[in-house]
Parts: C-alpha cells; sequence; structure tokens
C-alpha cells in the first residue's frame, strides 16, 4: 500500500512531465476549441458540399434552409396550400440534388397540352447567411419533371415519392411570415 508521500512524489513526476509537452497540450487544446466552436456552423452551412440543387448553389440553395413550401394546383389555382415540416423538406431538397436536366426535344409531343401541373413556392427563411427569399418550381406528376429557373430537370423515385408525401400532407391556405 503506498503512502500518501509517495502518492504526493508520483503527482508531482506526473505534473513535471505534463511541463514538457506543454505546447503540444496547449495547441490540441486551441484546436479542439476551434473544431468544437466553428465545424457546427461551418458543416450546417457546407459551403464545402460538392452537390449542387437544381443547378444552384448550396450556398445558394442549400436544403436546411428551405423552411416551408407553398403549393397551388393548375385545375385549381384559387385555394393556396402550405407544408412546413422541415425534415421532410430537407429530404425533398436532398432529393432535388440528383436531378438530370433534360432539354425540351427529350420530352413528348404532348407535354404542353393540358398538363396537370403544380406550382410551388421554395421559401428560405432569413440567417445570418441568407435573405429572405421565394423560390418558384413547377412540378408534372406524370412526366417526373420539374421546371426551374427556365430549366427542366428529371428527378428521380424518390423525389417523386416525397412530393407525393408533401401534396397529400398539405396543409389549406397561406403560410404566415
Amino acid at each position: 500500500m503506498l503512502s500518501f508521500s509517495s502518492f504526493v512524489f508520483s503527482c508531482r513526476m506526473r505534473l513535471a512531465k505534463l511541463k514538457h509537452h506543454k505546447l503540444a497540450l496547449s495547441s490540441t487544446l486551441i484546436v479542439l476549441m476551434i473544431v468544437i466552436f466553428i465545424g457546427p456552423p461551418v458543416y450546417k452551412e457546407s459551403w464545402l458540399d460538392p452537390f449542387s440543387t437544381l443547378n444552384l448553389s448550396n450556398r445558394e440553395l442549400h436544403p436546411h434552409t428551405i423552411t416551408m413550401l407553398g403549393m397551388l394546383k393548375s385545375d385549381d389555382p384559387y385555394h393556396p396550400y402550405y407544408f412546413s415540416d422541415q425534415k421532410t423538406i430537407s429530404e425533398l431538397m436532398h432529393d432535388l440534388q440528383h436531378t438530370t436536366p433534360v432539354s425540351l426535344s427529350d420530352l413528348p409531343a404532348d407535354f404542353s397540352k393540358d398538363q396537370k401541373t403544380e406550382f410551388f413556392t421554395l421559401h428560405r427563411a432569413s440567417s445570418k447567411f441568407h435573405s429572405e427569399e421565394d423560390y418558384a418550381l413547377q412540378y408534372n406528376p406524370r412526366l417526373g419533371v420539374v421546371y426551374f429557373r427556365q430549366q427542366l430537370f428529371h428527378i428521380n423515385e424518390s423525389a417523386i415519392y416525397t412530393l407525393n408525401k408533401i401534396t397529400n400532407s398539405m396543409t389549406p391556405g397561406w403560410w404566415k411570415s
């Protein structure tokens, strides 16, 4: 069994060893503090993310910044709907990262004739990185095509499923900012 004086002596020796490694320890602590405090905002904003959403950089249209969706149907334009579930909206935005551009010649000839189209508003709330802005998106459910900023995109099955899930659970009316 160790005596109290031997315990104190061993603690002093450990502290003496630590004194020699003060530079390494302090630099490690500084790096850890930087990672803890700066890491989450950098990851959340994620301008390092290589993906783009609908040919816009994620810096401009990041999936986590879209907070609400508004919708008008082409056959009933006087009854708006909105959706505000952040998790599902984020899932949709991640699905929209995997769209492929489509030219008008790739679409069927009857594309513009009497199509049921759903008009979406992607609402980006203001934050310290962005100003408040709304984006218009047209969705053709029959063809699985979205029209965004004068470009057509073919969306994958996951995005179609998420859009159908959102459309079926929308609330009548318009959101209040």
